[in-house]
């Protein structure tokens, strides 16, 4: 009686672990084909403008930096004038044993500022400005390479753990290209690779069958091509962008994953006469809105319904350099599909964080990946516009602090996407914190 018992109980044990493990395979076909649909949620992380300033490896008086000064002024100025600038107003600190280059004192964006630069082997590590005519005596830190390192080394975690597939940077992730142009010979690419691009894994299978066959996806701003028109160190950092149809003629691109569509445009260089101008020319504006309506109303068609659309340039912005001017502002023809489908825009270029939903349209303007963030300094937390402009959703009309940040986009079919802000305050009571934006 007892042996029958115990076969009774174990043809009930093989029955219900034949039944679990087939419902288990069931259950895994299922997402495998709700993956292969496109059905299935993913993540990815968002952010911008994470270059540092100035690499200056001086020494001895060796190399000579006053063309490299002249040369960062020009971005400002006619290059006569800065050739003026640097020999009368750039005043160069030596540490008297090492003979190393330890700080910089230097003009800054107007008459009456002066920003002082902390060197150490080479590196800008912080950097401060003083404005002798509105806040006299009051140093003002805007700038800590250890935030960008901050940024850096979680958004690796978080590739690394699994919880995002991917990382997308709205541009200026190196300072120029006049000291290098590749992995190997530019102290900035080499610096991109060491602390994010060889620490993130290789792309996943579902990725490559997608067109991507990197982890990092960049939308070239115009500090890609300073010193560097035909971008070679991006596409010698970012072989895989070629494949995406990344050439020096060409910075545009798209690719779909999981029922998403990827849109990275370029807006151009940099103009001082003016700075957010849509002044791109590969291609030019007209040309490059006539590929964005054709890759919207091609993802219409699909049925797709979520589009994230990243470009340096900020379509809305309350501070620093500003919006692109109106006549080359891409907000109307993007708004015009918000009605079908979800669409996000990510931008950069403002070295702060501002967040706008105009028209369906959520804007994020992302600058706080590590670099100078002179939206802070007085004049320039806040600038001259329309009475009924947008309000920024983020800081909320209290001036901007130094922050680096970036964030997490987590995509569900059917749900609305959702955006964590995780965030690094230097000078703040909190100095770590996490924030969910358009709640």
């Amino acid at each position: 009686m007892r042996k029958r018992k115990l076969m009774s109980l174990y043809s009930l044990l093989v029955a219900t672990i034949t039944v679990l493990l087939g419902a288990g395979a069931q259950n895994a076909t299922a997402d495998e084909k709700s993956a292969a649909k496109g059905d299935a949620g993913f993540s990815f992380v968002a952010y911008g403008d994470s270059r540092p300033m100035m690499y200056l490896p001086m020494k001895d008086g060796k190399p000579e930096l006053t063309k490299l000064f002249v040369e960062m002024f020009g971005l400002v100025m006619p290059d006569k004038i800065a050739e003026e600038v640097v020999k009368r107003d750039v005043k160069m600190i030596f540490d008297p044993a090492t003979k190393e280059l330890i700080r910089v004192i230097m003009p800054f964006m107007t008459k009456t500022e002066v920003m002082t630069l902390s060197i150490d082997k080479g590196w800008v590590t912080e950097a401060s400005v003083e404005d002798v005519k509105l806040l006299p005596g009051v140093h003002r830190t805007m700038f800590r390479l250890s935030g960008g390192d901050w940024v850096a080394r979680e958004v690796v975690k978080h590739v690394q753990s699994g919880r995002v597939r991917f990382v997308t940077n709205g541009g200026d992730v190196v300072w120029w290209g006049n000291q290098g142009r590749t992995i190997d010979d530019s102290p900035y690419w080499k610096r991109v690779n060491d602390i994010m691009l060889k620490q993130l894994p290789p792309a996943d299978a579902e990725m490559r069958a997608a067109g991507v066959e990197g982890r990092f996806l960049l939308s070239v701003g115009n500090h890609e091509v300073w010193g560097d028109p035909k971008i070679e160190g991006v596409l010698n950092a970012l072989p895989y962008l070629k494949k995406l149809g990344v050439t020096p003629d060409n910075l545009i691109y798209k690719f779909d994953f999981r029922g998403a569509r990827f849109i990275y445009l370029w807006s151009g260089k940099y103009d001082y006469r003016s700075p957010s101008l849509w002044d791109a020319d590969r291609p030019k504006y007209a040309e490059q809105m006539k590929h964005l309506q054709q890759w919207m109303d091609e993802a219409k068609a699909k049925g797709i319904k979520k589009i994230f659309i990243n470009f340096h340039y900020p379509v809305f912005a309350r501070s620093g350099l500003g919006p692109i001017p109106a006549d080359v502002n891409p907000h109307k023809l993007i708004a015009a599909y918000a009605k079908d489908m979800e669409v996000i825009v990510f931008n950069a270029h403002i070295h702060t964080t501002e967040l706008f939903d105009v028209d369906g349209v959520k804007y994020l303007m992302l600058g706080g990946g590590g670099a100078e963030q002179d939206p802070i300094l007085p004049g320039r937390t806040s600038i001259k516009l329309p009475a009924d402009y947008p309000p920024d959703l983020y800081w909320k009309g209290q001036p901007p602090q130094e922050e680096y940040n970036y964030v997490l986009v987590d995509v569900n079919p059917g749900q609305k996407t959702k955006f964590t802000l995780n965030r690094f305050r230097p000078g703040s009571a909190q100095p770590f914190a996490t924030e969910e934006l358009f709640k």
